[in-house]
């Protein structure tokens, strides 16, 4: 095979992924990226400002923020400032914001985790090593 058609196979799987994700946002009443603010603040180790979501979810700022304003206007999520800093928050869900989190992203992380589950654990392994080696390659390749 031809790099350029495994290009595109692999670009069509992308975008088969995303298409399951932007269905799984819409099916729960959600824009994709309130979909991924909730899935991420959801984890319950891990503490996230906007910046830090737009880091995580690759977004603009100004997506993550129409975002988060959405979720603070349906009572979902509340800001909270971090003390020590000049202006960082800290976004947080709210009750009515974790029952929304065990209705949607609970769904699909018990999904992701099954359908990861189905592969051998080598298989996860290479997958991981290949996207990490892929990611860096191609870091390397636009810098």
């Amino acid at each position: 095979m031809e790099v350029r058609d495994f290009i595109d196979q692999i670009e069509q799987q992308r975008k088969e992924q995303e298409a399951v994700y932007h269905s799984a946002a819409v099916r729960y009443g959600l824009s994709d990226s309130a979909m991924w603010i909730i899935y991420l603040v959801s984890d319950g180790g891990a503490s996230y400002t906007q910046q830090a979501l737009c880091r995580e979810c690759c977004c603009a700022k100004q997506t993550i923020n129409t975002a988060i304003n959405q979720l603070v206007q349906k009572e979902c999520v509340y800001l909270e400032a971090i003390p020590g800093t000049r202006n960082e928050k800290r976004v947080l869900l709210t009750k009515k914001g974790q029952a929304l989190v065990a209705g949607t992203t609970d769904l699909l992380k018990a999904a992701e985790a099954r359908a990861y589950g189905k592969l051998t654990e080598e298989e996860r392994s290479t997958y991981l090593e290949l996207t990490s080696r892929i990611t860096g390659y191609l870091k390397m390749e636009l810098h």
